[in-house]
């Protein structure tokens, strides 16, 4: 069983309009809400696929419960604990030509009880779970939560962190089974810029930490890395018309895990989370996946060892 670890969720709300004009009065054509956030968006693939998941998160007030009912429609197994401060609403304004700024509100502030809360939640499901999945930013009141978390997942569990900055460089000393990230959030982590091969290592030797020796780069339509201990995989989906890249790391996420609940190599779980990625990009909803298309995608998925 998958557990899905969100400390930062939201009511990610599409406004479609026709064109955007700064100062003016504009119609909404069409409004969107879903649960969002890197866990949610990963707990709808597994779903989705028939993957048993238990997803766990903070949510607060009335856009808590938005983001609450928005799961229970999509039949999410979910282990809400309760804060005082507001669950974030991401706002996205897309225009007819595709054209699309998100508006992120502020991050809710957790209090020392609410943690406990959470932590005491995790405890319970951490008895019944196989692989563990920490996803996304966290609150800055809680920097550390994932090293809390990750100190009491018991040994030969694995955990991955998808993530980046501070929340990931605290959790590092707990030996995640792997790290995910793009290629942005690499740069965000490390504090530098990855220009070069010569940086790639750099960058490689500063994330890795014992017993963490498994990390994956997506990078669009770039391609994606999988460094596993001294072995680089490159893995590459045919180029598709983009619609919408948003939560393509994350529909990437959720095939690679179900494909690791299969048993298949790491190999064979790069090319079904590449392929996922790329099915997410060429449309509109984001996360909402037919397993046979991701499959059809995956005997078109390139890998080659070694860059």
């Amino acid at each position: 069983m998958v557990v899905v670890v969100t400390p930062n969720p939201c009511v990610d709300k599409t406004l479609f309009i026709k064109e955007n004009h700064w100062g003016e009065k504009i119609p909404v054509q069409e409004m969107q809400e879903v649960a969002g956030g890197k866990g949610s968006n990963v707990s709808r693939v597994l779903k989705t696929w028939g993957e048993e998941a238990k997803h766990l998160l903070f949510l607060g007030g009335y856009t808590g419960n938005r983001v609450k009912e928005l799961l229970e429609e999509e039949k999410i197994d979910t282990y809400p604990v309760e804060i005082e401060s507001f669950t974030r609403v991401v706002t996205t304004v897309v225009d007819e030509r595709w054209q699309q700024t998100a508006y992120f509100e502020p991050d809710p502030q957790v209090k020392d009880e609410e943690l406990e809360n959470f932590i005491t939640c995790f405890r319970e499901l951490e008895k019944e779970g196989e692989i563990f999945l920490f996803c996304g930013s966290v609150p800055p009141s809680i920097p550390s939560v994932y090293r809390e978390l990750g100190k009491r997942v018991s040994s030969g569990k694995k955990v991955i962190i998808d993530s980046r900055g501070e929340a990931l460089r605290l959790a590092l000393d707990t030996s995640p089974w792997l790290l995910k990230m793009n290629w942005e959030e690499a740069e965000t982590t490390w504090g530098r810029k990855i220009e070069s091969q010569e940086d790639l290592k750099q960058f490689f030797d500063f994330i890795s930490s014992p017993g963490s020796e498994k990390i994956i780069l997506t990078r669009g339509e770039k391609g994606v890395i999988l460094k596993d201990g001294g072995e680089i995989y490159f893995a590459l989906s045919p180029r598709v018309r983009t619609v919408n890249p948003v939560g393509s790391g994350d529909a990437f996420l959720g095939a690679f895990v179900y494909a690791l609940q299969a048993g298949l190599s790491l190999v064979e779980c790069l090319r079904w989370g590449a392929a996922a990625g790329a099915c997410n990009a060429r449309v509109w909803d984001v996360c909402r996946l037919e397993k046979k298309e991701v499959e059809e995608m995956k005997e078109k998925v390139i890998v080659e060892k070694d860059l």
